[in-house]
């Protein structure tokens, strides 16, 4: 029920976005709700193997997006590759961080983790105001 207006609240914002001055595609939309969607997901705990499905999936759009034969903003693919960067190195960060025994090597890699999640938050706000 959360996650359905959640959804509901992100399409109307996008489709704000789709109504104002240069339009935001409904591909660039799509885009941006399973950034979001990675994004909500680490601020409310998900695991590593939820975390990194849903970054497939998010590459997987940005993948269509970008093969697609519409027009670009550069803007908005920029700051998309940037943010999906910052979640791959978020998941190889974590991904060591489960590996590792070494308490201080753990405080490094949360140190990344917060670094990239921060970066990549910052990125999808970027990619909303190429549109503003």
């Amino acid at each position: 029920m959360q996650r359905s207006l959640l959804v509901v609240i992100l399409a109307a914002f996008f489709i704000t976005l789709y109504a104002c001055g240069d339009k935001i595609s409904p591909e660039e939309a799509k885009v941006l709700v399973s950034l979001d969607e990675i994004q909500r997901g680490v601020e409310s705990n998900i695991s590593y193997n939820e975390f990194m499905d849903r970054l497939g999936t998010a590459k997987a759009e940005i993948s269509m997006l970008k093969n697609s034969s519409k027009k670009k903003n550069p803007c908005f693919i920029n700051a998309i590759e940037k943010c999906a960067s910052a979640y791959e190195i978020a998941g190889k960060a974590w991904k060591k961080k489960n590996e590792v025994t070494d308490v201080q090597r753990k405080k490094d890699m949360d140190m990344a983790l917060s670094f990239s999640f921060s970066f990549a938050a910052l990125s999808i706000q970027k990619a909303g105001k190429c549109y503003q």
